[in-house]
C-alpha cells in the first residue's frame, strides 16, 4: 500500500514538472511581476523583440553623429542579440541585467517617446551648445581653475 502510494506521489511531481517545462516555452515563468501596475507579458520575449526593432529603426532619424544615438544604438543592438540568440525569458533577463523583462519592454516604450521629443526638440543641437557654452567659460576661468593633471601640477615655492 505504502509503495502504491510513493508510485502515485512520483507520477503526480514528473506531471507536474512536466507542465512548468512546457509552460516556460511558451509563455513565461511567472504570474506576477511582483511590482505593483506591472502586468506580466506572456509574450515578452516577442514584444522586446519587436520593440528592440522598431527602437533602432526610430533612432536612424537622429544624426549619426548625435552621442545620444550612438548609445540608444549599442544598447539596443545588445538586447536585440540577446533576445533573438535565448529562447528562456529568464536567461535573457540574467544576460541583459535590467530586470525583469517588463520592466525592460517599459523601457523600450519610454525609450520611443523620448526619442520623438529628442528629434522634435533637435536634442543633439542643445547638447552642442551647452559643450560650446562650457568650454567658453572653461577658457574664461583658466587662469582661476586648477585641474587635477599631474602634468600640469604647479609645485608650491619653498
Amino acid at each position: 500500500m505504502f509503495a502504491k502510494a510513493v508510485k502515485q506521489a512520483t507520477r503526480s511531481v514528473v506531471k507536474v514538472s512536466d507542465f512548468s517545462v512546457a509552460s516556460r516555452k511558451f509563455a513565461t515563468y511567472k504570474s506576477s511581476t511582483g511590482l505593483v501596475g506591472l502586468a506580466v507579458d506572456p509574450n515578452g520575449r516577442e514584444t522586446l523583440q519587436a520593440l528592440s526593432a522598431e527602437v533602432l529603426a526610430s533612432v536612424k532619424k537622429i544624426p549619426e553623429d548625435a552621442h545620444y544615438r550612438t548609445m540608444v544604438e549599442q544598447w539596443f543592438t545588445y538586447i536585440s542579440k540577446v533576445v533573438n540568440e535565448n529562447e528562456d525569458i529568464r536567461k535573457i533577463e540574467d544576460e541583459i541585467d535590467l530586470g525583469q523583462i517588463e520592466e525592460v519592454i517599459l523601457m523600450a516604450k519610454d525609450e520611443l517617446k523620448l526619442i520623438d521629443y529628442y528629434y522634435e526638440e533637435k536634442g543633439w543641437e542643445r547638447v552642442a551648445r551647452a559643450k560650446r557654452e562650457a568650454d567658453k567659460m572653461a577658457l574664461e576661468m583658466a587662469d582661476v581653475i586648477e585641474f587635477s593633471n599631474p602634468a600640469t601640477k604647479r609645485v608650491p615655492p619653498s
